[in-house]
């Protein structure tokens, strides 16, 4: 007894612009960097692109993890005579042998140092706190100024947070002029200066 197959009936779809599809799916993307984009040359392969800018398509194989089990086959077959172990300078100019060939490097190597001194440009060592963390600490210093141990009571307190963890938090966030000020000039207090508000932040306080 055969079984039977429902064979769904296949339908054009009028809606799908083949045109469109066709380029989205034989296209590689668009290249939004202009450094990456001045260097790129069409119609060469993602590889050899990046191999001769410098820079690596799969960091697993740019950086490959070292093999413990390869590195002993590679001195078993040294040992064994199936390799010929390499030699130094010295020992290939007794023998006569020539100098292996130089491996040559990017032919391109020039937007590696372009990207670096871009990276090293934009660099913001300052750090800043999320939004979400500043919203936060922000309702707790408009309810309980530096009251730690009513914030720790408080509903919104989620995370559980203790008195040292809220005091901590928001030292950091008064720490970044930036951020803190903006929080001042909405509270319509001078910026850059800290509140003359009471801390509650001995231990003989939590009791």
């Amino acid at each position: 007894m055969k079984i039977r197959k429902n064979h769904k009936g296949k339908h054009y779809r009028y809606s799908v612009n083949r045109k469109t599809l066709n380029k989205t799916r034989s296209s590689t993307g668009k290249i939004k960097d202009p450094t990456l984009k001045k260097m790129w040359v069409e119609g060469q392969r993602v590889g050899t692109n990046f191999s001769e800018m410098g820079l690596a398509k799969d960091p697993n194989k740019a950086i490959a993890i070292p093999s413990y089990r390869k590195e002993r086959l590679q001195a078993a077959k040294i040992v064994n005579g199936f390799v010929e172990e390499e030699l130094d300078e010295e020992e290939r100019l007794v023998l006569g042998i020539k100098k292996a060939p130089l491996v040559e490097g990017p032919k391109r190597l020039h937007v590696v140092e372009e990207l670096e001194q871009l990276a090293s440009e934009r660099a913001d060592p300052e750090f800043r706190l999320p939004k979400g963390v500043i919203k936060e600490l922000s309702y707790f210093l408009n309810k309980y100024k530096f009251n730690y141990k009513a914030m720790v009571t408080d509903r919104k307190n989620y995370n559980q947070l203790t008195w040292r963890q809220f005091r901590l938090k928001l030292r950091r966030f008064m720490s970044i002029p930036e951020q803190f000020n903006v929080y001042l000039e909405q509270k319509k207090l001078p910026a850059g200066v800290k509140p003359d508000w009471p801390e509650y932040e001995s231990d003989s306080e939590w009791k």
